[in-house]
């Protein structure tokens, strides 16, 4: 919170000036966001929206009359396209997790090169022998807990008298 609070006047400064240091890099990029709409108001919309009118009033044409042999077939048409379209969509997004993985794993690897070479090997094994260490006993401990559980609600189990209904249980179900 401390953080927040000492950078919250540079940030609010840099948030409402107008021209700010970095307003040689921002405004190239607002300047191409700007044409990119103008553009597509200008020369794709015109052309994409008779198609899409066109479609659209096929579809409402196709839903509201009886159905025929053309519209079950443009039915399953459209069926077997949105299929294949969102094949490739899944495809693209798990490439895209899978590409996320491996730089992760990537910069994991060069982060621990770096680490041994600032810290030496020696140290550095010394180090990860001590993390081991420390999940060996957070391990070590929670069998402990573990066990001490089992055995109350062991406990609790056989000192249950036969015939009488405790009520209800974790994981009894309704």
């Amino acid at each position: 919170m401390d953080l927040l609070q000492e950078n919250f006047p540079q940030l609010f400064y840099l948030y409402s000036t107008y021209y700010t240091p970095y307003a040689t890099y921002i405004h190239p990029l607002r300047r191409a966001l700007l044409l990119t709409q103008s553009y597509f108001f200008r020369y794709a919309f015109p052309t994409l929206y008779p198609f899409y009118a066109l479609t659209l009033r096929l579809l409402g044409s196709v839903f509201t009359e009886q159905p025929s042999l053309a519209s079950l077939t443009l039915l399953a048409v459209l069926l077997l396209v949105s299929l294949k379209l969102m094949d490739v969509l899944r495809r693209a997004i798990i490439s895209w997790i899978a590409f996320a993985i491996r730089m992760i794993m990537y910069a994991s690897v060069v982060l621990v090169g770096v680490w041994v070479y600032q810290r030496g090997l020696e140290q550095s094994l010394e180090d990860l022998g001590w993390a081991i260490g420390l999940l060996a006993g957070l391990g070590e401990q929670g069998e402990k807990m573990g066990r001490a559980r089992a055995a109350r609600r062991s406990k609790e189990a056989r000192s249950i008298p036969e015939g009488h209904y405790r009520g209800r249980t974790r994981g009894a179900g309704w």
